[in-house]
């Protein structure tokens, strides 16, 4: 199958793990709403709860479509390495506020899912997309690329 197939496979219990990326986005940004945005603006710069709200939403549904397209999809292609970005991309966000609760000395909202959701879900979706072969290594690569990518955006847009 070739990154843009479309061929689509029925659903399966087998595919939910593609559900994970949704999943550890909705847990993680329940626990940053309360805090994150007077914590962005303490560090980096302005940001309001309502800013936050107001992109997060769109990119929660993103996430839920790509995982809900490589659901469908079930094995390579452009879906399941979009759903696999999104997964990596959390546990290099996960990074982001460990590091940053530890330099800056102040917890960070987000940190606590980060180290209890957000890594396992990405060590445990990783270990699970090579070894039920739904992605090749190559994939895989690219993924890790371009979730690294959106990570870097994602903290850099703090900046704005």
């Amino acid at each position: 199958m070739t990154v843009l197939d479309t061929r689509r496979t029925p659903l399966t219990a087998g595919a939910l793990p593609f559900l994970l990326p949704f999943g550890v986005y909705v847990l993680h940004t329940l626990e940053e709403l309360q805090g994150f945005a007077a914590w962005a603006t303490r560090h980096f710069g302005p940001e309001t709860t309502g800013m936050f709200a107001a992109y997060h939403i769109p990119l929660m549904l993103l996430v839920l479509a790509c995982s809900w397209y490589a659901m469908r999809q079930g094995r390579h292609g452009a879906w399941v390495v979009l759903t696999t970005a999104f997964q990596w991309q959390f546990g290099v966000n996960a990074l982001f506020h460990l590091s940053s609760w530890i330099i800056l000395g102040e917890y960070s909202p987000g940190a606590v899912t980060a180290a209890v959701v957000s890594i396992p879900a990405t060590a445990f979706f990783l270990t699970w997309i090579r070894r039920e072969e739904r992605a090749s290594g190559r994939e895989i690569a690219v993924a890790l690329v371009l979730g690294t990518l959106i990570a870097a955006g994602a903290i850099g847009f703090l900046f704005l």
